[in-house]
């Protein structure tokens, strides 16, 4: 169908104005910057890729890089409440073959990575498990869990 007279002498073509902002901006107030270092180094007359394509880094921080990276984690990895009896099933069942404790889907039904069966594995066998209770104070607890005393049941977001 043709459209009417009307429609077409009444019809506007739909245009919409650019937006001035932050990501039209070609250039960038350096004052917006707050790490000293980068703001001394800032080019103004550059874009803010080729300012941050001819920052070097590494020379910037050196003061601050560590003079030796540390042999060890700072926090190594632990077993929680709730994987300790799984994990305990797989070492039982399978020995050190990780790649079967991978492909166990009845025992494993978090369905971890060889590398995950692995990591947990040895942490358990560390003797390197966490409470309940410790997993809710360290932020790391699974959603569902409720939180059951002090500051984490305050700071429970989820509503629960």
């Amino acid at each position: 169908m043709a459209r009417t007279l009307r429609k077409a002498r009444n019809h506007k073509k739909v245009t919409r104005k650019v937006k001035e902002g932050v990501s039209q901006r070609r250039h960038f107030n350096p004052r917006q910057i707050q790490d000293e270092a980068l703001r001394k180094q800032f080019d103004v007359r550059k874009t803010m890729k080729a300012n941050l394509e001819a920052t070097d880094v590494k020379k910037m921080y050196y003061d601050r890089l560590p003079a030796e990276i540390p042999k060890e984690a700072k926090n190594p990895p632990k077993v929680g409440e709730e994987e300790a009896p799984i994990v305990a099933q797989l070492v039982k069942k399978h020995g050190d073959d990780y790649e079967a404790m991978h492909w166990d889907v009845k025992i494993n039904v978090f369905q971890w990575t060889t590398a995950a069966c692995k990591k947990r594995v040895l942490a358990w066998q560390g003797g390197k498990t966490r409470s309940g209770a410790a997993e809710i104070l360290s932020g790391h607890g699974v959603d569902i869990r409720k939180p059951i005393f002090g500051a984490a049941k305050q700071r429970n977001v989820f509503g629960h």
